[in-house]
């Protein structure tokens, strides 16, 4: 079973103006979301918290999907109540290229990236945390 290990990536978390700046660190790993000819390359946070695999309406539309032409989902959670819509699109991990069903959401436009979760990802990788040494590791399930 072949490894794909991805640093953790650093984020701001508190305002530019402050100083000194401090900073949070998750799984964010670069994908490549593609159907026919669009390809949006985007950060995902492998989020263990996450049902589904989610993505910013912004990108169904640089793919070429009309958002809302997909299957409704109700999304609710700590924030609120989200409408998506859910569209089969091919995603590439490192070398690794699956079909996954993704919900995207035009109220999700600001979000700096996907969410990577349970059905769609966790299903197909074992995925290891290691936050003290800041990098996660996949192993891709049945290879």
């Amino acid at each position: 079973m072949s490894q794909i290990k991805f640093s953790y990536r650093r984020f701001l978390s508190t305002p530019r103006d402050i100083h000194p700046p401090q900073y949070i660190y998750r799984p964010v790993i670069p994908v490549n979301l593609s159907v026919g000819k669009g390809v949006a390359e985007f950060g995902a946070l492998i989020d263990s918290g996450a049902d589904q695999c989610t993505f910013p309406g912004s990108i169904a539309k640089e793919l070429g999907f009309k958002v809302q032409s997909g299957e409704r989902r109700l999304f609710s959670g700590i924030g609120g109540s989200v409408l998506a819509y859910r569209h089969t699109t091919l995603i590439t991990v490192a070398d690794i290229r699956l079909a996954v069903d993704i919900y995207y959401s035009h109220e999700w436009d600001d979000m700096p990236f996907g969410l990577l979760g349970q059905e769609g990802f966790f299903s197909r990788f074992k995925v290891h945390f290691d936050y003290k040494k800041k990098f996660v590791q996949l192993s891709r399930y049945g290879v």
